[in-house]
This record gives C-alpha cells, sequence and structure tokens, in this order.
C-alpha cells in the first residue's frame, strides 16, 4: 500500500508540475480526463486515486505562481500575486518573490494540518450560521473594498463593468467555457500588454539565500483568508488575502507569502469542508466525490499525509526551477517574450473556448487596462465572480436578468 501510494503521489505532483507551468492547463481537466481513464480500470485501489488527486491539487498550488510571477500568465487562485511579484520582478528580486509564496505555502500548511481539530467541530457551527447571509457578508466585502480603495470611484466603474461581464457571461455560456478567458483578459492580457507597451527591461535578478520578512504575521494571514475562501464561495484565495492581509496590516512580502498559503490551505481546507458538512468548494473534492461518496477517518489521513509529501517535494521542486528561470530571465528580450506570452494565451483562449472566448477575453482585456491605468487595486476585477455569487445567494439573479434581456 505505501508504494502504490508514493507513486501515485509522484504522478499527481508530475501533473501538478505541467497544470503549473502550463497557461490554461487547469488540474480539473486532468481530473476529469484521468479520472475517465483510470476508473473504469479495474486493480487500481482507491487510496491510490485519492493520493493522485491530492497530490496534483497541492503540488498546483506550488507550480502555479512560477508563470504569474515572471510572465503574468495567471491563474485563478494566483492572479493577484501579479502585481506585487511582478514589482519585486523588475526590481531584480523575482527569485525572492517565488521564496516568499513557496515558503508560505509551507508555512500556511503546517497552520491547517495543526488547526485540523478545531476545524472539524468549528466548521458546521459556522456554515449553519452563515449560509442563510453569504449575499450579505459578499456585499459588505464589496463595499469594503471600495472604501479602503483612494479612487473610489474609478474602482467603482472597475468593478461594475467586470462585475456586468461576469454576470451576461456566466448566466449565458458554461463557466468552463468563461472563467478562464475572462480571467486571462482581465489579468494577464492586460499585465502583459501594458509590459509591452511600456517597453519593460528585467533586470539582472538576484539569487535570494535568506528572505526577511514577517513570516508569523504572512502565515496567519493566509491561514485566516484559507478558512474564508473555503466557506465562502464566490471569494477566491486573492480577495480573501486582501481581506486578510488589510485586517491584518501585512505589507508587500507579507502578501506574498499570504497568497502563497492561502492556495495550499485552501485545498486541505475543502477537504475538511466535504468530510465536515458534504460541500464541494474545489475541483479536487469534487472528483474526489466521483469515486468516494464519504470520506472516512483512514480517507483522511491519506489526504493530508500525502498533502504534506507533496508540498516538501513540490515546494523544492518550486523553488529549483524559479532560480533556473530566473537567472535566465534577464538576458531574454522582455517584450519580445511578452509578445510571445500574449500570443500563447490567445491561442490557449481560442483552442479551449473559441471566438466566444475571445470576445470575452478581449472584454476582460480593456477592463483590467481600466484599472490599470486609472491605479486602481485590480481586487475590484474580481467583481467578475463576486457580484453573480452575490446575485445568486440574494435569489436576485432572475430579476435583474429580466430586466436586462
Amino acid at each position: 500500500m505505501f508504494f502504490e501510494i508514493v507513486l501515485f503521489a509522484g504522478l499527481g505532483i508530475f501533473f501538478g508540475f505541467l497544470a503549473g507551468m502550463i497557461p490554461g492547463l487547469h488540474p480539473n481537466t486532468i481530473f476529469m480526463i484521468t479520472l475517465s481513464i483510470l476508473t473504469p480500470l479495474s486493480g487500481i485501489p482507491l487510496y491510490a486515486l485519492i493520493a493522485f488527486i491530492t497530490s496534483l491539487a497541492v503540488s498546483n498550488t506550488f507550480f502555479d505562481f512560477i508563470p504569474t510571477i515572471l510572465f503574468g500568465a495567471p491563474e485563478e487562485d494566483a492572479v493577484l500575486s501579479i502585481l506585487p511579484g511582478h514589482k519585486l520582478l523588475l526590481e531584480g528580486r523575482g527569485h525572492e518573490a517565488i521564496m516568499l509564496v513557496t515558503g508560505g505555502g509551507m508555512c500556511v500548511m503546517m497552520l491547517t494540518i495543526l488547526s485540523l481539530p478545531f476545524l472539524f467541530v468549528f466548521i458546521p457551527l459556522l456554515y449553519s450560521f452563515i449560509r442563510p447571509l453569504m449575499h450579505v457578508i459578499l456585499a459588505v466585502l464589496v463595499l469594503w473594498m471600495i472604501v479602503t480603495e483612494k479612487r473610489r470611484i474609478f474602482a467603482v466603474i472597475v468593478l461594475a463593468l467586470s462585475g456586468a461581464l461576469g454576470v451576461i457571461c456566466l448566466n449565458s455560456f458554461p463557466s468552463e467555457m468563461v472563467i478562464f478567458p475572462a480571467l486571462t483578459g482581465l489579468f494577464g492580457m492586460s499585465t502583459v500588454l501594458t509590459s509591452m507597451m511600456m517597453k519593460t527591461k528585467i533586470p539582472r535578478q538576484k539569487v535570494c539565500r535568506e528572505v526577511k520578512a514577517d513570516w508569523m504575521r504572512g502565515s496567519v494571514t493566509g491561514w485566516l483568508a484559507g478558512v474564508l475562501a473555503g466557506l465562502l464561495p464566490g471569494i477566491g484565495s486573492s480577495q480573501a488575502g486582501i481581506v486578510a492581509a488589510q485586517f491584518l496590516k501585512a505589507r508587500r512580502r507579507e502578501f506574498l507569502i499570504s497568497l502563497g498559503g492561502i492556495n495550499t490551505s485552501n485545498i486541505f481546507f475543502t477537504f475538511v469542508v466535504f468530510y465536515a458538512i458534504g460541500k464541494t468548494r474545489s475541483g479536487a473534492v469534487w472528483a474526489l466525490s466521483q469515486i468516494a461518496e464519504h470520506f472516512t477517518v483512514f480517507d483522511v489521513w491519506i489526504i493530508m499525509s500525502t498533502g504534506i509529501l507533496a508540498a516538501s517535494v513540490s515546494s523544492l521542486l518550486t523553488l529549483g526551477t524559479g532560480r533556473i528561470l530566473t537567472k535566465r530571465i534577464s538576458g531574454i528580450s522582455y517584450p519580445k517574450m511578452m509578445s510571445s506570452v500574449l500570443f500563447l494565451l490567445v491561442v490557449m483562449v481560442a483552442v479551449l473556448s473559441g471566438p466566444i472566448g475571445l470576445l470575452i477575453s478581449l472584454g476582460g482585456m480593456f477592463t483590467g487596462l481600466l484599472a490599470i491605468f486609472t491605479g486602481v487595486r485590480r481586487t475590484h476585477l474580481m467583481g467578475f465572480l463576486l457580484l453573480p455569487t452575490i446575485l445568486y445567494f440574494s435569489h436576485a439573479g432572475p430579476v435583474l436578468l429580466t430586466i436586462l434581456w
């Protein structure tokens, strides 16, 4: 049994690396493909499949920061690391940014593991309380995002435009067809195009051996945000990180620590949520729910132990890969590289979502550019998911769509 768990955990780490390094290749896509192939085959134990899914999901939370920070090609849960991570890259500290998110992932993971006994008791009680108030909580979060913004009028405009894009697209097309092109346009294409227009030059990168930061503040921020993101649908890791960072007054480095930790802790947390209240909050949990209706204590033990193994191996691989790439990136013509990345993103959107996806990404790109050039936080672009979620839980969505159409 031990050999099979390690073998399938290794396969999960490999596919997590591919999903992290290739823009547009989401772990959920791999889950659907592999489950359709593996589950009909006899002789593959349930615990081996659990190890594969867990390690893939956990490892991807480390690897997907590399293209996000270095190339501006975002995944859904790492979009807001573009700004602080990119700033460090332009200061010659891209390797430091990768070390911060990687260390944050390990630190917050350990906090999450230590808090599991508390979470198993606390989650059912908390969820039963906040479920009827979900839309109110999300609306308060949106207001907080606006109030804490210096340029509030532009923040409202950006939030409204991205929210309108989300309401129209998510109610007109399947979510799997919409989310990737929308987030690619809102965050990836807008960032890449801005770098091209400004003719950004990447300075020689410093190899960082030690990072000075408030690791405790960043880790606690990431843990709190992971809990928030796991309980509240529509609140992604990035928005939850903003809330927790403002609450704990985290600075840029602490914010990157928290973002690295949120993604990893949130994966563990969604497993706990499924075990405690039967709710699926991630693609990994959905995949597990297709092969096991309920988790046993033994299943939870396999998930946690495999997750720790995958996080440990992936953190080392992320640091090594990041070090190699940051050493070589300064010798590359950045405008040409950004042109290649933009072309790749357009091709990926066209292949995965077709002409409709290209139109969605184009609308998202212009909205993202508006946020950049008006100087508002790009957190407001997540209105794309927040506004539709608020309308869903408030049951106002059908009424609004009737008025619009």
